[in-house]
């Protein structure tokens, strides 16, 4: 299931089809073993002569959205999005960057209708100042990226969308920086963190799975204790012995969680 042409070594940087854009390959033996690759692009790092390149290869849909961007930040994350899904799906499909089409689901997961490659999937993430892509064939993929010390109620949202399970393991973890929801600069508490881990795990399968919140994020039940690796431990109408998981932590802080199983379309 492994594309032709992948490069490994985490971190390292790959001018994708002879680009100006800056994209890194992150290595995750589960993931690459699975035939899942993953790439990642900087927000910070997309170049003048870059965000032009980029431009020239989007659709007038693509651009007119673009434009539509009222802020500088979320215009430049755009660029490195769309540039990043190009560059790299037309490097696995073997055409240029601006001949890919895309299309959405009506539940608003694009997938790609030209070129036309059966059983393939990606899936699209991005934070504040990094983007990320997974993509695969025969595989269904999801992906999501927050970095570590992104402020969240987690309280709340834990007992919102966290099973039982799962708040109890959090609630037997440390909490010492979290008066008022506020944390030193770089450093988080163990509560923190497993909060982010588990919330980015329960989004990669969400946008695996296609359909959206309402599948029940507190029926998507994922042990961290266990061993090395996390484990889907329950499903909503779904055998999680069918779905495999991974989580990772990139050099500058930001966690990156995937999920994949067959692809049955």
């Amino acid at each position: 299931m492994c594309f032709s042409g992948e490069k490994s070594g985490r971190g390292g940087e790959e001018g994708a089809g002879g680009s100006e854009l800056k994209v890194e390959e992150v290595v995750i033996e589960a993931a690459r073993s699975a035939g899942v690759i993953v790439k990642s692009a900087a927000v910070g790092a997309l170049s003048l002569r870059a965000g032009e390149e980029v431009r020239d290869w989007m659709s007038n849909e693509e651009l007119a959205r673009h434009e539509r961007y009222a802020l500088e930040r979320l215009r430049r994350r755009d660029l490195i999005t769309r540039g990043l899904a190009r560059s790299t799906l037309s490097e696995l499909a073997g055409c240029m960057p601006q001949e890919l089409v895309f299309e959405k689901s009506a539940l608003e997961r694009p997938h790609l209708v030209f070129p036309r490659l059966p059983g393939f999937d990606f899936n699209l993430a991005h934070s504040e100042e990094r983007v990320v892509l997974a993509a695969a064939r025969g595989l269904r993929v999801g992906v999501d990226i927050e970095h570590r010390t992104r402020r969240v109620d987690h309280r709340n949202v834990a007992e919102r969308f966290f099973s039982a399970y799962e708040q109890r393991a959090l609630s037997a973890l440390n909490d010492l920086n979290d008066l008022n929801n506020k944390a030193d600069e770089g450093q988080v508490s163990a509560r923190r963190r497993r909060f982010l881990e588990l919330w980015v795990l329960k989004e990669a399968w969400m946008k695996a799975d296609g359909r959206g919140i309402s599948a029940g994020l507190n029926e998507v039940i994922f042990d961290l204790d266990a061993g090395d690796a996390p484990r889907l431990i329950a499903l909503p109408d779904d055998d999680p012995a069918r779905w495999e998981v991974a989580l990772t932590e990139l050099d500058d802080g930001h966690l990156l969680a995937l999920a994949w199983c067959e692809n049955p379309f």
